[in-house]
């Protein structure tokens, strides 16, 4: 499957109903999925195919950026595509919950991306006022995960 073939399949799936589309031909698997919170579609090729085709992630999320920035708001978003955890078992305290402070390098969660569990990081430094995704729910590059009201 060429780029152009994947930016046509894209497009067609922005301009339809269809919330999520997955398919394999000639070996190549695409994973299509519109998130209804943000308005985003990322493309997920197979791990053979990931080398050899490049993939756009297309946001538009404008009006969440512009309320973010009236409330000064940071939108914390995911750095990889993957599984987000808010804890690191089953068990144990969440990394983050609304309310708390974090500084620059505070783990805010984990994203497990073929089966390595990745600790993600605060880029800023506030208070989370919201977390958008459920625990275990897959995410994909640039969702957004937390707002955080920075600090002054």
């Amino acid at each position: 499957m060429e780029i152009k073939e994947i930016k046509e399949l894209i497009e067609l799936i922005q301009r339809s109903a269809v919330e999520e589309f997955e398919m394999e031909k000639s070996g190549v698997r695409i994973r299509i999925r519109k998130s209804l919170a943000a308005g985003t579609v990322g493309v997920a090729p197979s791990a053979a195919q990931l080398s050899s085709i490049e993939t756009e992630t297309l946001l538009d999320a404008p009006a969440e950026t512009e309320a973010a920035e009236k409330e000064d708001l940071h939108i914390f978003t995911a750095p990889i595509v993957g599984t987000y955890y808010i804890t690191p078992k089953p068990d144990a305290e969440p990394f983050a919950q609304v309310g708390d402070l974090v500084s620059k390098s505070s783990v805010l969660c984990i994203i497990e991306a073929m089966k390595i569990f990745n600790q993600i990081e605060s880029d800023v430094e506030g208070e989370i006022v919201a977390i958008l995704v459920e625990n275990g729910q897959p995410v994909e590059f640039g969702e957004p995960l937390f707002k955080i009201r920075l600090a002054s």
